[in-house]
This record gives structure tokens, C-alpha cells and sequence, in this order.
């Protein structure tokens, strides 16, 4: 899907999200590869530097404009899906291979509705002012 300027830079994130989610799911699944240990290593270290980052850049920068469009549903499941995410890696979370299955399933369909849904609607919906203040966030966070 083409993206606006102001998108393109969480559109490109989201390739990154969908490899540590194949992953988790293949290892959650029990193929050959890596070992369980050695993935939700990488999903940690991939959560604190590129997911928490971006997750609150579509809070912060998206969401508030979508509910101003009135776009709450959208912006509801967005906050709610980056919750359920990050509630993996909380202290006292689970590290079964079922956990991580249902981590990197829920990572791939979270950034599906992302490409196909949030960010259409988005770019529909929200000026280009305010999409370039995404785009000026994601340009901050990488400095």
C-alpha cells in the first residue's frame, strides 16, 4: 500500500515487527531454529528499541488526531492491542513456547490492522500537518 510521507517511516517499522513475529510463532509452534530463550531475548531487546518507541509515537502523534476525526474505535483497539503487547513482557509473564506463539500472533495481526486499517484511514482523515508531526517523531526517535 502506497503511504503518505508521513507514514512511511512507521510503514517501514512494521517489516522489522513482522520478522520477530514469524519467528516467535515458528518457535512458539516447536519448528527448528532457535531456541525459546534465545527469541524472547531478541523480542525484549526488539521491544525496547523499536517497538516501545513506536508504539508511543502512534500513541502520542496518531491516536490523539483519529479520536479528534472521530475515529475512536481506532484508536481504542490501538492503545488496547499495544497494551496486550507489552503485557508479555511485564515482570512475571510467561516464557512457555505458547506464550511466544501467541506474542508473535498477535504482533502480525496487530501490525495488519495497522497497514490495512489505522494507517488508510489516517492518511484519509488527518491532515498533512499532523502527519508530518509523525513523521518529525520518527526522524526525533532515530537521532
Amino acid at each position: 500500500m502506497k503511504r503518505l510521507p508521513g507514514l512511511r517511516d512507521l510503514s517501514e517499522d512494521h517489516h522489522h515487527g513482522l520478522v520477530l513475529a514469524r519467528k516467535a510463532k515458528r518457535t512458539g509452534a516447536g519448528e527448528p531454529g532457535p531456541s525459546a530463550g534465545e527469541v524472547w531475548s531478541e523480542v525484549e531487546m526488539q521491544f525496547s528499541t523499536e517497538l516501545a518507541p513506536h508504539f508511543l509515537i502512534e500513541e502520542t502523534h496518531l491516536a490523539p488526531g483519529l479520536e479528534a476525526a472521530g475515529e475512536t474505535a481506532l484508536a481504542k483497539r490501538l492503545f488496547e492491542e499495544h497494551q496486550a503487547l507489552r503485557s508479555f513482557l511485564q515482570p512475571g509473564s510467561g516464557r512457555s513456547l505458547d506464550d511466544l506463539a501467541r506474542f508473535g500472533e498477535l504482533l502480525e495481526r496487530h501490525i495488519r490492522f495497522e497497514e490495512q486499517e489505522l494507517f488508510e484511514v489516517a492518511q484519509r482523515r488527518l491532515s498533512l500537518e499532523a502527519l508530518a508531526a509523525v513523521a518529525q517523531a520518527c526522524r526525533a526517535n532515530t537521532a
